[in-house]
């Protein structure tokens, strides 16, 4: 069996076949760990093959000075994975706090509160700066994870999570402000 160094040093001089090898080395047990957190295959299969374009894109960035190569895809496979998690909770959320019938837009009465809750989310992201609500509107309204926000924007990743973070603090105080002064 090649050993993790020889086969990733082959990889990053762009060696598919060591690829293959590495995908059919990790790929199950990643699997399996993504499937852990998220519970559901569908979501672990579109991690994993995140995971694995990110190891081919960025193998040159990988320090086996600083983790194992083992280390290194499972930090990856648990970011992604928990950035879909996360994702995924977040639409979940917002889907079942909103009453059926103003989803469905049935009444008049109904079509008013929807477009009273659309006027008052339009007028909390205006108060925030162009780049979290970019990022918040991708993420929420369009539903993309912060990697592909990140790729989208050509912006690194931390940049993203800053930005989303920022935002949505932002926006939680707006709300608690406004209930408390009404």
């Amino acid at each position: 069996m090649t050993a993790d160094s020889e086969l990733f040093s082959r990889i990053v001089s762009g060696d598919r076949d060591a690829f293959g090898l590495l995908y059919d080395r990790y790929a199950p047990i990643l699997f399996s760990f993504c499937v852990r957190i998220l519970r559901d295959g569908r979501d672990a299969e579109d991690v994993l093959q995140e995971v694995f374009v990110q190891v081919w894109r960025d193998a040159r960035r990988f320090d086996p000075d600083r983790a194992s190569l083992k280390t290194w895809l499972f930090t990856i496979a648990r970011s992604r994975s928990l950035d879909r998690y996360r994702s995924r909770r977040s639409q979940d959320q917002m889907l079942a706090s909103e009453p059926a019938d103003v989803l469905d837009a049935g009444s008049g009465e109904d079509v008013a509160q929807a477009s009273l809750l659309k006027q008052y989310v339009a007028r909390c992201l205006s108060k925030l700066s162009e780049n979290e609500r970019k990022v918040l509107t991708l993420a929420y309204y369009d539903g993309y994870t912060q990697e592909e926000i990140a790729a989208l924007l050509k912006e690194p990743l931390g940049t993203v999570k800053s930005r989303a973070r920022s935002g949505l603090a932002r926006l939680q105080a707006f709300v608690l402000g406004e209930k408390s002064d009404g």
